[in-house]
This record gives C-alpha cells, structure tokens and sequence, in this order.
C-alpha cells in the first residue's frame, strides 16, 4: 500500500501541471503538435506533407489534409506488413483492432512512444479516481476487457482490443489489484467467460468494477441467479465447473490459482438464504466505484445499476476509441472529461458543418458551450487530421479547456419524412420515456421504414416480460410524444401527416444477446460494441424474430412472424 501511495505522490505533481496548462491550452496544443510532427518529419508521410517546413498551426491545416481510415488505409496496410518509417518514425509494437468487415478489420498502430503518452493519461485518470475515492485499492478490481490478441499481421506483429493489450500490460505494481488473469478473456465461448468472471471474482471483495460498456455489468448481475449454486459450490471446493466451454489450457492455467475457500462459501449461502438470492450489493459490500461509459447511448442502462450494485458512485470512462483517449474525466458527476491536451493534438468541425467543404475546423479555445463537433486528432501514434468520426458536446471549460462528452458515434441520422432524426436525439427522447413509463430496456433500436406511409419501427426487447399491451402502447404513445418534443422536424413530418405513427416491434427473449454475439463473431470488439439506437439499414430488422407487434390504432397484431 506505501508503493501505492508513492505512486499516486508522484503522478499528483502531473496532475499539477496538466491543470497548469490547461489555464493556456492552445500553448500546449502547440507544443504537442510540434513534438509529434518533428518526430515524424523524416518520414514517408512527413516528407510528403513537408512536416520540416510546418511553422504554425495555419501551416499544418493548409499542407495537411483531413483524413480518415480509408485515406491512410494504404498506409496502414503496409505498415502491417511490415514496412517502417510510413506514418511514424516509431516501430508498430501492436495494432489496435476496430469494428470492421470481418476480412477487413481497421487496424490502428501503437508504439511503444504512443503508448507511453496512453499510460500517462491513464495515470492522470487514475489519480483523480484515487483522489475522490482513497479506499478503492482497499479490495480487488474487476476489470472486464475484450482480449489483447486476435491474431498476427503478416509481419508478425500481434492485434487485437487496445483494451486487452492495456490490461496485460498494467504495471506490476498495481496488476495484482486486478482479480482476473487475463486468459479469462480469452475464453471464445461467451457464458464460458461470462461464468469464470462471476466465478473468481465472486470469492473476492470487491472494491472497483471497470467495464466502458454498463450492460455488460448488468448482463452478468443478470447471469448470477442462473448459476449461483453452481458457483457458490466452485467457491467452496475451489473448482471451475465442467459444464461450460472452457479451453483446457486455459482451465489448466485458472485452475492452478483457485483454491477452496470453505468461508467465502458460507458467507454467499447465508446472503443466498436471507435475501432470497445473490446480488452484488450484497456480497460486495465494500464496493466504491463503477467506472464505465455513462454518455451518449449508454445512459439508459446506468438507471438498472443500483438494482443490482447499489447506489455505488458511476465515472465515465471518458471519450476513448482505439485511435485516442482525449478526455480525462475528473468526477464522478456528469459524462464529461476535460480534453487531454497534452495527449494529442485536437481540431474540431462543428456538427452540422461537416458537408461544408468551406468550414474550416475550429481549435480548442474556439469552442462553444452546448455546441456539438466532430472530433479530429493528430496522435503519437501517427494519425494525421483523422477523423474519428466520434461527435462530442462542450459542456463547459475547466480553466480555459473545454469539458467535453461524447455523444454518438458518426451522425447516425435517418430522414425518410425530411425528419433529420439523430440518434442522440432518439436517445434522450427514450430516456425520458423509460422514466416516464417506469421501464427497463435490455435492447432498443429504432429503424426507419421508407414505405408508401414512412414510419419508424421500435424494435424492443423489455426486461420485465410480463408488461400488459396497455402498458407497450403507452410506451410507445410516449416515446413519440418525446420525440417530436425533441426534433421539430419530425413533430412538423408527424403534423403533416407524411410520418406516420410509429410501431412497436418486442423481438424474441435472447435475440440481443445472439445478435451482439454474431456482431462480435464478425469482428466487433465485444467489450466496446454498441448497438445502434437508430438505423437506417433497411435489413437490420432481419437479425431478429418478432414475437409482438403493437400499433396505436387498430391495426391488426401480428405474431412470431421471422422479420
């Protein structure tokens, strides 16, 4: 613990002096861009886009062009394949793998600079955790990551999620904090891995819970009363149950660090006994923080937290993609982090500029409370003016620098009625309509239908199966009540009668599950998939079967109809 407290001693005098620049960010913008481009100017890039000659910011955005994965794709390509000095002078150590076809994953380079530049960040952010929360190295930290390696570049270099390679590579001082080995995560079979996490950390006190995605922890809150028994008996006899997929080497390897633990078995079985089943607010009792996302379409899973945890305080994770972590979240308050100046070097083009060839991006100190912009960063790691194509939201300034959260990924639009409807709209209008409604969603999508009479379509999946058709319809009632309150567009379509009243589709139990399970099968990363809120794809509803559908009027109800 005195190691500890060191550490958190010297990354204190850091956090001093990231909060000193941020009373001047574009001084440190400066000295970031600078930094990076003199570092790449020699090579195949910087020579091209004469980072040598670069005197200024206005240098760089004129010889400099914006950029995006299929911009630098050829780039990248080569880099897997082994070439060097491409894009960074630095070697690749690990690529970074991202949504993507199946044969055609994005793989975004790291190198042992940018990765440094990642760890200090992520010692900023720890610091202000272990500031507000001090008793939080007290127990043990369930983290919950995709796995590092995926496979290997045609040179040999591994890839994978940035998530799993960081969480192998936490430094020895604090890795022995975290409660899993990391070949859990590399378990292929989802309730095989799903089982193992509940089944090791559930004989530990748990003090920190981390996962980006808040279903994720709700999902295995929900998988304990499958298995309680099952685990409760493991715990005791120090075992890992045979009825689950677990690779052998992977079980030989877990095996080894398990061992009976009478007591923990009995403690579980009482708390079984007198509460009637196992929560983790229960067995956790010492538990002092969630850290996850709490922004953009994450917001309706955090209200089912507590049911299961308590009211345990919630930090965002922050805005972080596998091209850059950009913001550095210093409360548990809000979804919004100050912006990681000197992290990477950020531009940004407000939202509804971003056709407008003419729009020039904005810098840090150019931003507008309450105003939205796509994000565009210059990275160690040698992203060049890439957009992400994240939208983030200016909350406000600390000092001088702009507090920002992420809103949704890329526009995520649909107009089929001259609508404009944006996903983040959908998402703050459902939010409203849950609690309005008193309920709980495990799945939402809604998708837009251009038919003779254009109408959105709710594909739902409701945690409580025993809601009455009453109660859909006035879900559904509300939720369009809340979305011409939040889009005067559609409110004008709906008037207008060229949007017609939307319907609700409750798909079959379990098919969230087995589509985000096909999604990360075809080369999502399971830890940071999102389902869409809102979607445009006119096949989308073929991932599922429909058990239920309610109209508002009196349209005849269909059933068990394969969509």
């Amino acid at each position: 613990m005195n190691t500890i407290a060191t550490l958190l001693g010297l990354t204190a005098i850091r956090a001093i002096s990231f909060e000193n620049s941020t009373r001047d960010p574009l001084k440190a913008q400066r000295k970031v861009l600078f930094e990076y481009l003199r570092r790449n100017r020699k090579t195949e890039y910087g020579s091209k886009y004469g980072f040598s000659g670069i005197r200024s910011i206005e240098d760089f955005q004129s010889k400099v062009p914006l950029t995006n994965f299929q911009a630098l794709r050829a780039y990248l390509e080569r880099m897997t394949k082994g070439e060097t000095n491409v894009l960074t002078s630095d070697r690749p150590i690990f690529f970074g793998a991202t949504s993507g076809t199946t044969s055609h994953p994005k793989l975004i380079p790291a190198t042992a600079y940018s990765e440094s530049k990642k760890d200090d960040l992520l010692r900023l952010w720890g610091y202000y955790i272990s500031r507000d929360h001090p008793d939080i190295f007290n127990g043990k930290i369930l983290a919950i990551v995709s796995p590092e390696i995926e496979g290997f570049t045609e040179s040999g270099i591994p890839f994978g999620a940035e998530s799993g390679h960081g969480y192998k590579h936490i430094p020895g001082i604090i890795k022995h904090l975290y409660v899993l080995p990391e070949e859990v995560f590399s378990i292929t079979d989802y309730n095989a891995r799903y089982y193992t996490i509940l089944r090791i950390s559930m004989g530990h006190d748990i003090t920190n819970i981390a996962s980006l995605n808040p279903n994720t922890i709700i999902l295995l809150c929900q998988k304990i009363l499958k298995w309680q028994e099952m685990i409760i008996s493991d715990i005791e006899t120090g075992s890992l149950s045979g009825s689950f997929d677990i690779p052998n080497g992977i079980r030989h390897t877990l095996q080894r660090k398990l061992s009976p633990d009478p007591e923990r078995a009995r403690t579980l079985k009482r708390i079984a006994s007198d509460k009637g089943r196992l929560l983790p607010k229960d067995f956790w009792p010492n538990l002092k923080l969630i850290e996850c996302w709490k922004a953009g379409t994450m917001k309706i899973y955090l209200n089912d937290l507590p049911r299961y945890l308590g009211n345990v305080p919630v930090r965002d994770m922050g805005c972080l993609s596998t091209e850059a972590r950009s913001s550095i979240p210093m409360s548990d308050e809000g979804s919004g982090g100050v912006l990681a100046i000197n992290t990477n070097f950020y531009e940004f083009i407000p939202k509804e500029e971003i056709g407008n060839k003419k729009a020039g991006p904005v810098l840090c100190d150019n931003l507008e409370k309450d105003r939205e912009y796509f994000l565009i960063v210059t990275t160690p790691g040698g992203l060049y003016r890439y957009n992400i194509d994240d939208i983030i939201r200016v909350d406000g300034f600390f000092n001088k620098t702009p507090v920002i959260e992420f809103v949704q990924k890329g526009l995520s639009a649909t107009s089929i009625a001259g609508e404009k409807l944006y996903e983040s709209q959908v998402n703050e209008a459902l939010a409203r309509a849950l609690s309005r409604c008193n309920l709980s969603l495990g799945f939402f999508c809604a998708s837009a239908i251009p038919s003779s009479m254009p109408r959105y379509e709710f594909l739902t999946e409701f945690r409580d199966q025993n809601i009455p058709l009453e109660g859909k319809r006035m879900f559904l009632s509300v939720m369009d009540e809340e979305l011409r309150r939040e889009n005067r567009e559609y409110e004008w379509a709906r008037q207008a009668q060229l949007l017609g009243f939307p319907v609700l589709k409750v798909i079959r139990k379990g098919d969230s599950e087995r589509y985000r399970i096909k999604r990360v099968q075809e080369g999502a990363q399971d830890g940071q998939y999102k389902v869409p809120e809102l979607t445009g794809d006119r096949n989308f509803h073929k991932n599922f079967i429909y058990e239920e559908v309610i109209y508002i009027d009196n349209e005849p109800q269909k059933e068990k109809e394969v969509l």
